[in-house]
Parts: C-alpha cells; structure tokens; sequence
C-alpha cells in the first residue's frame, strides 16, 4: 500500500508540472484517472475543476 502512496505522489507531482506548462489539458489529466494513476481529488486539485467520470 505505501508504494501505492508513493507512486501516486509521483504521478501528481509530475502529471501537475506538465499541466501547469500548458503540456497537459484537462483531458490528458482525465485519462490518467482514468487509469487509476490519479484520483479524483488529485484531479480537482490539479485542474481546478470537479472530475467527471467519461461514460463509454
């Protein structure tokens, strides 16, 4: 569980510096959600706004 931890330290830490260089936009951080790399709190804290799931 504790490398769970770390590793989505990481991915938000790098997944916020390459959206607030403009490298990312609100989808890409949707898609890292998405794959469960971010949840949906990192993504409102990230973007600002709330995290909409996408329905397929």
């Amino acid at each position: 569980m504790e490398v769970l931890l770390m590793l989505n330290e990481i991915y938000r830490t790098l997944v916020t510096q390459f959206y607030q260089s403009q490298m990312y936009d609100k989808a890409d951080v949707a898609y890292f959600v998405q794959l469960g790399w971010l949840t949906s709190d990192d993504y409102k804290e990230i973007t600002g706004d709330d995290y909409v799931a996408q329905s397929a």
